[in-house]
């Protein structure tokens, strides 16, 4: 058995049928390199195999966490930058005063 078949070519577009609750699939569909109608089971000289992108899903949660932690830690960097500063503008109001009341 031959694994060139059109159902799994790149430009086999498969026809469906409008059933009441959903859509069948049919035995045929469009050849788009030579536009015309074919059954999903025949070869010919112009197959291309389909590609399938498929992903990992653990390993885009892992990514999608890592990037979320990296923003914390900016962002936690950020406001701890802010609370130095915050806390020399304190230091140097006070001593600031305090030298106006010696």
């Amino acid at each position: 058995m031959s694994d060139s078949k059109c159902f799994r070519c790149e430009y086999f577009k498969a026809y469906y049928t409008k059933g009441r609750t959903n859509f069948s699939k049919l035995d045929i569909g469009l050849c788009t390199k030579k536009n015309e109608t074919i059954e999903k089971h025949c070869e010919c000289e112009k197959f291309r195999v389909k590609y399938c992108g498929r992903f990992n899903r653990k390993q885009l949660a892992l990514d999608a966490l890592t990037e979320n932690i990296n923003l914390f830690a900016e962002i936690k960097q950020i406001l701890e930058e802010d609370d130095e500063e915050s806390l020399e503008e304190l230091l140097f109001e006070y001593k600031r005063r305090k030298k106006k009341g010696t």
